[in-house]
């Protein structure tokens, strides 16, 4: 029996969760060290596929697509573009010298969280606390675990792919790959 993968969960309030949790996590780490548009794709990435792992439905529910630097929302670049011609976010670029730029986005609107509940908002916590003390290339070197090597550049991730982990899985995540396996059945050959 082959299982349909999922890669996109529809969830109340569509895209505008995703443009919502950028502003959050934008304003969240006004005060980080090194915060750019790479480590706020990490951290809804990890917001999202943790989430899915533990519970069996992610933040956003967007799809997330390979790219060299680590997984990222498939419809970012546009949806972010888009966000500062409305004057929902700017960015600020410091330039660290050898090719090393960052990109900082910077919320100039308060997010609505009215479409979240206090577990999807642990979840982005949670990432933005893993992540506070990395770089944006530690950040993109950390992303580069069991899902995404598991994919070429540009494929989607299914959210199923949060269960490939090089960690020990939590007890919560036990849980949930075993209801798939009640669920779907096992195959073996």
């Amino acid at each position: 029996m082959t299982r349909k993968q999922t890669r996109h969960i529809p969830l109340s309030g569509g895209q505008d969760r995703l443009r919502q949790m950028i502003l959050y996590v934008a304003q969240k780490n006004t005060t980080a060290a090194a915060f750019g548009r790479t480590k706020l794709n990490k951290i809804l990435w990890r917001a999202d596929f943790v989430s899915y792992a533990d519970r069996g439905v992610p933040v956003t529910g967007r799809e997330y697509q390979r790219l060299e630097h680590g997984p990222a929302p498939k419809e970012m670049l546009p949806l972010y573009r888009e966000m500062k011609l409305a004057g929902f976010i700017d960015e600020e670029t410091t330039d660290f010298g050898e090719g090393v730029r960052e990109f900082r986005p910077i919320a100039k609107r308060d997010p609505d969280l009215s479409k979240f509940d206090v577990d999807d908002l642990r979840y982005v916590d949670d990432s933005i606390n893993y992540y506070w003390e990395k770089t944006g290339r530690e950040t993109s070197d950390d992303s580069h675990g069991a899902a995404w090597r598991s994919r070429h550049d540009g494929d989607l991730m299914p959210y199923e792919s949060a269960l490939l982990d090089d960690a020990k899985p939590t007890p919560a995540q036990i849980s949930r790959l075993k209801s798939i396996i009640d669920e779907q059945g096992a195959i073996s050959r």
